[in-house]
């Protein structure tokens, strides 16, 4: 989580009016660039509840402590690109063959003059649509920490542990691509981990920028920024962070609250204080995004300091694990879990009319229309080598997918 008020740092104080500016800029929407609609949620599906009954709370914790162990997880630090091979490392070993490193530039937010740098990069690990796969889901969490400093510090040795801000969000990114990547869905899935958002959402920003850019379809994006610390005598409760325009996905995740965590309570709420996380980097850029958050009055009071740690600042499993579910369901929702397995054999005796080839990312990269019989191969000398998904249309309407590789 991003808190711009309490960056001490500075040689000197940022402008209150700055200040004020960057909160505004946070609330900001902008049209939304695809219209989609969500699911209606009115009962239980027991091939999510059977999802939702994989994940592990033990794999959680072992995540939060794995990425606890590092010294720190700062951008600006040598120890963050250990992550991104570790991270890079966990979503291969779920099956997912198509990770991509997206690279960006860091400009902290508090400077008054550009003064760029580079850090390791944001991983994002792709599960191809079956049958839309140009229409795309998100869920991510930022894996960099920090702590606040008045003095100067030395990367090697400062101390950033960044338990609830945020381990506890990257291990249940982790855990939904442990557990869905096993299964197909109608829409492409991107589980993502973003790195430098204690920087102004740097990682974020630019990979939703890009994505705006180059016209991806993004139906919604899930973020999980600090979901660990329960204000002591509390019931276990979560707060949506989402923007007006994102009414319908808000009512969506409710839906799915209600039906898959009964007695958990969810409702709207705002960040203060010009704090803001991931979401908003998507949701200013013109797609539908939304935040599950602990309590937003009783947020963890360790985090970005030395004891962002678990038993203080990740003080309830409990609820993490229910934020976790949460995000599992709704994106295995939104994604259009199939229920089957689509061969990719698949074989027709109705006539192809039309095919479009995207790449891993949901960008369309080739296609050809009025095809006036049924074709036997596709020409492919345009692509680079990579994993595509080609999407077929036949006369009737309907429409498959395959998978291709090609290695040149």
């Amino acid at each position: 989580m991003l808190y711009l008020q309490k960056i001490t740092r500075m040689k000197k104080l940022v402008p209150t009016y700055f200040l004020i500016l960057i909160a505004q800029i946070a609330f900001c929407q902008v049209p939304h660039l695809y219209n989609h609609t969500f699911p209606e949620v009115n009962s239980v599906d027991s091939k999510i509840e059977n999802l939702l009954q994989q994940v592990n709370c033990a794999d959680i914790i072992s995540d939060v402590e794995y990425l606890t162990s590092y010294l720190n997880r700062r951008a600006d630090g040598p120890y963050i690109y250990n992550v991104k091979d570790w991270l890079v490392e966990q979503y291969n070993s779920f099956g997912l063959d198509s990770i991509y490193l997206h690279e960006f530039e860091v400009i902290p937010f508090w400077s008054t003059e550009p003064r760029p740098f580079t850090t390791a990069p944001n991983v994002l690990a792709v599960q191809p649509g079956k049958s839309n796969p140009e229409e795309i889901i998100v869920c991510g969490a930022h894996f960099d920490s920090t702590v606040r400093l008045d003095e100067p510090y030395d990367v090697d040795t400062v101390y950033s542990p960044g338990a609830d801000d945020n381990a506890t969000g990257v291990a249940g990114i982790l855990a939904a691509a442990r557990i869905l990547s096993q299964y197909d869905f109608k829409r492409t899935i991107i589980y993502a981990n973003w790195n430098a958002e204690e920087w102004g959402l740097c990682g974020s920003s630019e990979y939703a920028k890009q994505c705006a850019a180059d016209s991806l379809d993004i139906v919604a994006y899930f973020n999980l920024d600090m979901t660990g610390y329960l204000n002591p005598g509390d019931d276990i409760h979560v707060h949506l962070l989402y923007g007006n325009k994102d009414s319908l996905l808000g009512k969506f995740v409710k839906q799915v609250g209600r039906q898959y965590l009964p007695g958990v309570k969810l409702s709207h709420a705002w960040l203060s204080g010009g704090s803001d996380t991931d979401y908003s980097s998507f949701n200013r850029n013109g797609y539908p995004a939304i935040s599950p958050s602990e309590d937003v009055n009783k947020m963890s009071p360790y985090i970005h300091s030395e004891n962002d740690i678990i038993g203080l600042s990740v003080n309830n499993w409990d609820q993490t694990v229910v934020f976790t579910k949460l995000n599992l369901a709704s994106v295995a929702l939104a994604a259009g879990l199939t229920g089957e397995s689509v061969n990719e054999n698949f074989e027709t005796d109705q006539q192809i009319t039309s095919y479009e080839v995207y790449d891993i990312l949901g960008r369309r990269v080739y296609y050809k229309n009025n095809i006036q019989k049924n074709i036997d191969e596709i020409s492919v000398n345009c692509l680079e080598s990579g994993i595509y998904i080609i999407r077929f249309f036949t006369e009737s309407g309907k429409s498959f997918s395959k998978k291709l590789f090609l290695k040149y």
